[in-house]
């Protein structure tokens, strides 16, 4: 073999060489996302469990193929109620675990994913990875025309509409850091945006995962309409209510005692 063929024969190598290792590494690449997701799942489900984890969401419901669409829910009355994540990359979700869906750095140093539960309901989670994640994270909801959400003294956020019918809510909220212990967390709301706020210290052992859970109490049957005649009550008289302790702007008063109790 002369000089030029060597040289021919060596560059040759090296190019198959080079795209071998190419090739590995785009394995390597397209296997990290589901690999990562699992174990964003992993943290989700260890803080939430699976046995209410459905199969599949319920009719009407849907969870968004990227991360800045809008999970669909259905309310007590059949309307529709969006929940926007608070998404700041537009991102594919991943489907891991048992069947929570991940978004992956979808937000500062946080993960989104949302899990459809057994009881029709749906289940939005922020993951915070470290301590630069926000600590607030801003969820959109669409309601009908004249529906409002309204902060209970549980903790919990009902949804009303315009003549005081029951929508749902979200239930008490909750954050976990990794070994399981509670977090401080709670809703505030903004016109139409539910925010959950968490309180880290240095010591928290990220990641936390924090949840808030739309329920329509359809499965409550009794409850839910007893919930419903007193906010019903409550927009009629002005806001008095039918059970005492009413927080800021009266109408909240008077569905903390009732609905409240649905959302421990």
């Amino acid at each position: 073999m002369n000089h030029r063929q060597r040289l021919v024969s060596s560059f040759a190598v090296s190019i198959g060489t080079a795209a071998l290792t190419l090739g590995t590494a785009s394995v390597a690449l397209a296997g990290d996302a589901p690999s990562q997701a699992e174990g964003t799942a992993a943290a989700v489900e260890k803080a939430t469990g699976i046995t209410n984890v459905a199969p599949a969401p319920a009719a009407g419901t849907t969870i968004p193929r990227r991360s800045t669409g809008n999970a669909k829910a259905v309310a007590a009355t059949g309307d529709a109620v969006s929940i926007a994540l608070p998404s700041s990359n537009n991102v594919i979700g991943t489907k891991a675990g048992k069947n929570t869906t991940v978004y992956l750095e979808a937000a500062k140093a946080t993960d989104l994913a949302i899990q459809p539960t057994t009881d029709g309901g749906l289940r939005a989670l922020a993951v915070l990875k470290n301590a630069t994640a926000p600590r607030e994270q801003r969820y959109d909801i669409g309601l009908p025309d004249g529906a409002r959400l309204i902060k209970l003294n549980t903790g919990a956020v009902a949804a009303v509409a315009r003549n005081g019918t029951f929508l749902g809510g979200f239930t008490t909220p909750w954050a976990k850091d990794a070994t399981g212990n509670p977090i401080p967390t709670s809703y505030r709301i903004d016109g139409s945006t539910l925010i959950q706020s968490v309180q880290t210290t240095d010591s928290t052992a990220f990641p936390v995962v924090a949840d808030p859970k739309w329920v329509d109490d359809a499965a409550k049957g009794t409850a839910m309409g007893l919930a419903t005649g007193c906010v019903s009550g409550a927009v009629a008289g002005g806001g008095a209510g039918c059970i005492p302790g009413a927080v800021a702007g009266g109408l909240g008063g008077a569905v903390a005692g009732v609905i409240g109790g649905l959302f421990d």
